[in-house]
């Protein structure tokens, strides 16, 4: 069954908005991490509780929607490959430059270290999902997955999902008064004032539940929220092919475009030319955070932002060993080999 044509004008709309969301806010999970590790800085770090609990609520709110049929997607929890993935994309974020959505919105704000960062990104998803190398670890893959009565671990397999939003939302709160409410004076620089870490989590939790909403519905039925793997990879793979994008791919042109837009309107747009230093490092830290995504299940933000509203068991431990991956990066990087820090990180 064709798409409408209003659904990928939708996808379209939901990624610019996210694009200009990320790029207004200066959204970019390896940031936040890094400042904890280096700086002792939860700001940046304030977006996440506050996009997953509204995410959460959000999803809650779905499962009362007249004639809509909420459906849980998890994602899949391998007890081997989310961990090594989880890391190895931790580790990518730092020598990228940025998450999966931080490269994005550079590149559209001109960026072209963070350009091939995305290409090695594709280039790191392209290896894992097509090809030899791809039919052995799918094979792999499919054989460590951890199931719990033939399906996904998840946590509304132990309890109600009402149960769960109100100790995540909860949650949610006890972390945002630490990194952020409880410290009067905050050290990031970067930030523009109007946008606070609060308001981009905000908007970037409802238009996660735009995207869960919206993608469920038929005949798309990709039923998931935020995330950049499955839109990186479907363009690659219609460019290769000469296909039209699917939902996901209009999703990820809209959120490079909103942010080139946003960077236009607030002349932030430049053109940033890497050194042959940069080119290696950013190509190669582009690959990893693909190999990490493939092998995890998803990026930071589909793990995160999405993976946790969505109560994968799967999810939180993925979150666990990207931090631990960005920090062993950070250390290496900027205490081991005294590499200057990013503005993000103001000694």
């Amino acid at each position: 069954m064709p798409i409408p044509i209003i659904q990928y004008i939708i996808a379209l709309g939901i990624g610019m908005s996210t694009g200009l969301v990320l790029q207004r806010g200066r959204v970019c999970t390896n940031s936040a991490f890094r400042n904890l590790l280096l700086i002792r800085n939860g700001e940046l770090s304030t977006i996440i509780p506050v996009t997953v609990a509204i995410t959460v609520t959000g999803y809650f709110l779905l499962t009362s929607i007249p004639g809509y049929e909420f459906s849980s997607n998890p994602i899949h929890f391998s007890f081997i490959f989310l961990p090594i993935g989880a890391f190895i994309f931790g580790l990518g974020t730092v020598f990228a430059g940025g998450c999966a959505g931080g490269v994005c919105y550079r590149v559209g704000e001109g960026n072209v270290k963070s350009l091939i960062a995305l290409l090695g990104f594709i280039s790191g998803i392209g290896i894992l999902a097509a090809g030899i190398i791809a039919e052995v670890f799918q094979s792999l893959n499919s054989s460590s997955l951890i199931l719990i009565n033939n399906q996904t671990p998840s946590l509304e397999q132990f309890a109600p999902r009402s149960i769960w939003t109100i100790i995540i939302v909860f949650g949610s709160c006890l972390l945002v008064y630490f990194f952020y409410l409880k410290n009067a004076e905050h050290k990031l620089t970067h930030l523009r004032p109007e946008w606070t870490p609060i308001i981009s989590g905000i908007l970037l939790g409802v238009l996660g539940i735009f995207t869960k909403y919206f993608s469920s519905l038929p005949p798309i039925y990709r039923n998931f929220g935020l995330s950049t793997v499955d839109g990186i990879a479907n363009i690659a793979q219609s460019i290769v092919t000469f296909q039209l994008f699917n939902w996901a791919g209009f999703f990820m042109i809209g959120l490079i475009g909103g942010s080139f837009l946003s960077s236009l309107n607030i002349k932030e747009f430049e053109i940033i030319i890497p050194t042959r230093k940069d080119v290696f490092q950013f190509f190669g830290g582009g690959f990893l955070l693909g190999i990490g995504a493939m092998m995890a299940g998803g990026c930071n933000i589909g793990h995160i932002f999405s993976g946790i509203p969505e109560l994968g068991i799967s999810s939180f431990f993925a979150m666990i060993f990207i931090i631990f991956g960005n920090w062993i990066g950070s250390y290496l990087q900027y205490i081991k080999w005294k590499n200057e820090w990013p503005e993000s990180t103001p000694k």
